[in-house]
C-alpha cells in the first residue's frame, strides 16, 4: 500500500430514507488487459483500486502506476431544493460504498437479491468476437455457440436467462452495448450480433461491461441521499500494430439513467481522481480546457525509486497521464490536498455539500476557484475561473502548477467535472472518457506534457471518425498459442505452473508485447522446451524476456481460466506417507465431527527430508456436503516465499484447496508447508449418503531442479460425523429421472418420462444459487452450463410436493 489511508467519520447525524434497500458491498472485479495498460475494474463506481493497491499499470509488464484510484462522484438537487448525492473515493478498501450492483426497478429501487445476481462483470475478448463472425459467415449459422458472446447482457437477449438463470430487465434505455447486425435494436448472437461498444468501428481487444445503482442501500461514503440513479459502464481497449498511441490508451463509457420520480436539477458528473505517477510525492495537476482533459506529470524530471512504502518509481524522464472526455465539454478542473500543510478550504470533503462544491469548480469552503498561485484566494482579490493549472507548464508566462506551486510532498487529488443540467425521470446521459499515458523516448518531464497536447488532438479526431482506418490488428494465434499464465501450457492457469517457472527461472529468450490477457497470444519460439514438450515461451507470461517468479503473477490473476480446448487429466491419489494434514490439539477430532464447530487450525506438513526437492505441488480433495471449507490460512502468491495457496481471497474450484511451493534456498526440508483453517457445515437438515467423507491428497507433483520428477504420497483422512442422517433411499417420484451425460461439458439433457417439473436451480457445492429456471418442464428439459467453471454441481428439481437433487460434474 503506498500510503495510509485515513478516513474520519463524523457521525453528527445519520439520515434513514425510506426507499434505502439492503443491498451488499459490490465486490465484482476484473482486469482489462487489452494493450500496454492493465486497469482493474471494479464494480459500484470504483476503478483502478484493489482494496490496498494501485491497479493502472503501464506498462503492463511493469510493476509501476499512473492512478492510485478513481471515483464516480455524482450531484444533482430535487424539486424541493435537497441536494442529491453519491461519492465513491476508497470505499473498496473501508468497506464502505455509495453504489451497488445491479439496475434499479421502475420504481428507482433495488434489492439483495437483485444486487448479487448483478455482481459480476462481463467480459469478452476479440478472439472470441472474430470466432463467433466467422462462424456465421461460413454457412450462415451459428454453430459453435461462444458462452460469453451468446450470455452478454444486451438488450432482449433470448439466451440471457437460460445462461444465467434470471431475466434480463426490460428497459427503453437499452443495456450492454453491441453490433445489431439486422437493425431491429435487440440482441441475438444466433442473428450475428455481437459485443461492440458505442461510436467505435473496431472490434476491441477486450470489452467490459456493468451494471449499478446508488439506491441499493445507504450511502456509507457520503452519507448523501440517493439520486436514484443507474450507471452502465463499458470499458475497452484497443490492440494495434500500427498505432502506439492507442496502445496506452484504455476507454470507458458512462450511461446514467435517471430512475427515480423526481427531475434531477443541475446535475454534475465527475471523475475524482487519485493520480500517482510512480512516486506520489513528486506529482503536479493540469488542466486542457480547450482538450477537455486533467492531467499529471512530474514536479521534476527524475520520478523517485525509493518512494515510501516501497511504491516503484518511473526514474528518469517520467511520464505524463491524461484523462479526456471525449462527447462533452469538461466543465470544472479542481483538485484538493492531503499533506501536513494543507490548508482547510482546500482539504478532502467531509460532508456531501463540500463534495458538491468541489464538483461545481468551488472549493470545500464554499469559495470559487481563483486564478493564479494555488487557485485559492481567500480575499478574491483574483478572478474566478473555472480550470485549476490550464496552462502549459514549458511557458512560464501561463498558470500551470510548475509555475505557480513550490515543489512539496502534498499529494493531491484531482476532479474533472461535467455540468449535465437536468435529467428528468427516464432521460440518459452518455459521457465517455479516455485514460491516456504518453511517454516519448528521450522526452523529459515537461516534453512529454508537450506530446500530450498533440496526441489527445489526435485522439479526439480518432474517436470523432469511431477509430476508422487508424488500427491495425495483429491476426489471431491459430497454433501453438501462449495464454499468459498457463506456464506449462496444459490448458488451464493453475498452481502447477509455478513449477515450470521454477525449473526455467532465469532463462531468456525473445520479449512479447502485450497484452497478457486470457486469450491465446503469437510469440517467438525460444530455444528450450520443457519435460512436456512445452516451449519456453509459454512460462514468459508477462513477455519480459526472462522467466522469473514474477510470471506467476499472471497466473494468479487467471487463475483456474481455461483454453476453450481444455479437457482435465484424470485425479490421481498418491497414498503415501510424507504429505500430512492434522489440526491443533484439542480443536478438530476427525473420529468425532459435527455440524457448526468453531473453524480449526490446521497444518500441512512435509514429514520427511525428500532428497532434491526443488518444487512440489498439489490439491486437497474435500466434499463441501460435510465441509464449509479447508483452506489456507493465507491465501495467494507470495513471490518472496515462492508460495501459493487458495483461501478467502483467491478461492480454488469447490471442494479443491491447492497449494504449489517453490524453494527458496536450493531445497524444501521438513517441516510445516502452511498453515490451514477447517470449517464444518454449519447444519445438515438433509440425509447425506453416509457419515463418514474423505479428505484426499490429488495430484500430487514434486520435482527436481531440472524437472526430473520424484514419487511422493499423502496420508487420506477419514472424516466421522457421528450425528448426521444418513438415507441412500430415493424417493419413489425421482425413481425415473436420467442426466445424462455426467460428467458433463456443458450440454446437460434431463429427461423424466411422464412427469412434470415444476422448477429447475443449479446450485455449487457450497449452496449457492448459480441457476434458476422457475417454470413448467414436462418429460424433458435441456440446460446449458458452460459458462459455469468446471466443478461439482447439484441440480435441484421441484417435482410436485417433493425436491430431487441430483449431484453433477462439469468439465470443460
Amino acid at each position: 500500500m503506498k500510503k495510509h489511508l485515513i478516513f474520519t467519520t463524523l457521525f453528527l447525524f445519520f439520515i434513514q430514507f425510506s426507499f434505502a434497500q439492503d443491498c451488499p458491498l459490490p465486490e465484482a472485479r476484473q482486469n482489462l488487459n487489452g494493450n500496454n495498460v492493465e486497469a482493474l475494474i471494479t464494480g459500484g463506481g470504483s476503478l483502478f483500486f484493489d482494496g490496498n493497491n494501485a491497479a493502472f499499470q503501464v506498462p503492463a509488464s511493469g510493476q509501476v502506476h499512473t492512478i492510485f484510484a478513481q471515483g464516480l462522484w455524482l450531484g444533482a438537487i430535487d424539486p424541493a431544493g435537497n441536494l442529491k448525492l453519491a461519492a465513491q473515493t476508497y470505499g473498496f478498501g473501508t468497506g464502505t460504498s455509495d453504489y451497488f450492483a445491479g439496475p434499479l426497478d421502475e420504481a428507482g429501487a433495488a434489492n439483495s437479491e437483485t444486487c448479487q445476481r448483478w455482481d459480476r462483470i462481463w467480459t469478452v475478448y476479440r478472439y472470441q468476437v472474430e470466432a463467433h463472425i466467422q462462424d456465421l459467415s461460413d454457412n450462415g449459422a451459428i454453430d459453435n455457440p461462444i458462452p460469453e458472446i451468446m450470455g452478454w447482457p444486451g438488450k432482449g437477449n433470448p439466451h440471457f436467462s437460460d445462461i444465467y438463470g434470471f431475466e434480463l430487465p426490460s428497459t427503453q434505455q437499452g443495456l450492454a452495448p453491441f453490433f445489431d447486425q439486422d437493425g431491429d435494436g435487440l440482441y441475438d448472437p444466433l442473428a450475428g450480433d455481437y459485443p461492440m461498444p458505442p461510436r467505435s468501428a473496431v472490434i476491441p481487444e477486450q470489452i467490459t461491461w456493468s451494471i449499478f445503482n446508488d439506491a441499493g442501500n445507504v450511502h456509507s461514503e457520503s452519507f448523501a441521499p440517493p439520486l436514484q440513479v443507474e450507471v452502465q459502464l463499458t470499458a475497452w481497449a484497443f490492440n494495434c500494430t500500427d498505432n502506439p498511441q492507442l496502445n496506452n490508451i484504455i476507454f470507458t463509457s458512462y450511461k446514467l439513467i435517471n430512475r427515480g420520480p423526481e427531475l434531477l436539477d443541475s446535475l454534475h458528473f465527475g471523475l475524482w481522481t487519485d493520480f500517482d505517477l510512480g512516486c506520489y510525492a513528486d506529482d503536479f495537476q493540469g488542466s486542457a480546457p480547450a482538450l477537455n482533459t486533467i492531467f499529471a506529470y512530474n514536479q521534476d524530471n527524475e520520478d523517485d525509486l525509493n518512494c515510501d512504502f516501497g511504491v516503484a518509481g518511473y526514474g528518469e524522464n517520467p511520464p505524463v497521464q491524461a484523462i479526456t472526455t471525449l462527447n462533452r465539454g469538461l466543465s470544472y478542473a479542481m483538485y484538493n490536498e492531503n499533506g501536513p500543510t494543507t490548508l482547510p478550504g482546500l482539504g478532502q470533503p467531509t460532508f456531501s455539500l463540500e463534495i458538491f462544491h468541489y464538483l461545481t469548480g468551488r472549493w470545500r469552503d464554499g469559495l470559487p476557484l481563483t486564478y493564479g498561485g494555488s487557485g485559492y484566494d481567500p480575499s478574491l482579490s483574483n478572478p474566478p475561473t473555472n480550470f485549476a493549472f490550464p496552462g502549459d507548464p514549458n511557458n512560464p508566462d501561463e498558470w500551470s502548477a510548475f509555475t505557480a506551486v513550490a515543489v512539496d510532498q502534498a499529494d493531491r487529488r484531482s476532479i474533472g467535472s461535467i455540468k449535465l443540467g437536468q435529467l428528468a425521470p427516464g432521460g440518459m446521459e452518455e459521457i465517455d472518457v479516455a485514460y491516456s499515458y504518453f511517454r516519448e523516448p528521450g522526452a523529459n518531464h515537461l516534453e512529454n506534457v508537450t506530446a500530450m497536447y498533440a496526441g489527445i488532438e489526435n485522439l479526439q479526431a480518432w474517436y470523432d471518425s469511431q477509430f476508422e482506418d487508424i488500427c491495425s490488428q495483429e491476426s489471431i494465434c491459430q497454433e501453438d498459442c501462449i495464454w499468459a499464465g498457463d506456464a506449462n501450457a496444459d490448458g488451464i492457469a493453475n498452481h502447477c505452473d509455478l513449477l515450470a517457472i521454477a525449473v526455467g527461472e532465469n532463462v531468456q529468450g525473445p520479449t512479447r508485447s502485450a497484452p497478457y490477457n486470457w486469450s491465446p497470444q503469437n510469440g517467438e519460439d525460444w530455444a528450450a522446451v520443457q519435460s512436456n514438450g512445452a516451449d519456453y515461451k509459454h512460462i514468459d507470461a508477462n513477455g519480459d524476456g526472462t522467466i522469473g517468479f514474477e510470471d506467476f503473477l499472471l497466473t494468479e490473476q487467471h487463475y483456474n481460466l481455461t483454453r476453450p480446448d481444455y479437457q482435465p487429466p484424470a485425479a490421481e491419489y498418491r497414498e503415501g506417507p510424507e504429505l500430512t494434514l492434522t489440526t491443533l490439539p484439542n480443536q478438530f477430532d476427525f473420529d468425532n465431527l459435527s455440524a457448526g464447530q468453531n473453524t480449526s487450525l490446521g497444518r500441512i506438513r512435509l514429514t520427511t527430508d525428500v532428497p532434491g526437492l526443488y518444487a512440489l505441488a498439489f490439491s486437497i480433495e474435500y466434499d463441501t456436503a460435510y465441509f464449509e471449507y479447508i483452506r489456507s490460512a493465507q491465501s495467494g502468491f507470495r513471490i518472496n516465499d515462492r508460495l501459493f495457496a487458495t483461501g478467502a481471497n483467491l478461492p480454488g474450484a469447490p471442494g479443491q484447496f491447492d497449494f504449489a511451493l517453490a524453494a527458496t534456498n536450493g531445497a524444501i526440508n521438513s517441516g510445516v508447508l502452511t498453515l490451514m483453517q477447517l470449517q464444518t457445515k454449519a447444519a445438515f437438515p438433509d440425509p447425506l449418503p453416509s457419515n463418514t467423507t474423505q479428505i484426499r491428497f490429488k495430484n500430487i507433483k514434486a520435482i527436481q531442479s531440472d524437472g526430473t520428477e520424484i514419487e511422493i504420497g499423502g496420508a487420506t483422512i477419514v472424516a466421522t460425523f457421528p450425528e448426521i442422517m444418513v438415507d441412500t433411499e430415493e424417493p419413489q417420484a425421482a425413481q425415473n429421472i436420467q442426466l445424462f451425460p455426467n460428467p458433463t461439458n456443458g450440454e446437460l439433457e434431463l429427461r423424466f418420462p411422464g412427469k412434470q417439473l415444476e422448477g429447475i436451480a443449479i446450485l455449487d457445492v457450497t449452496g449457492k444459487l448459480v441457476w434458476q429456471q422457475e417454470k413448467k418442464f414436462i418429460d424433458a428439459a435441456s440446460l446449458g452450463l458452460q459458462h459455469l467453471q468446471s466443478g461439482i454441481y447439484f441440480v435441484r428439481m421441484q417435482l410436485g410436493e417433493a425436491v430431487v437433487t441430483r449431484r453433477v460434474v462439469l468439465k470443460k
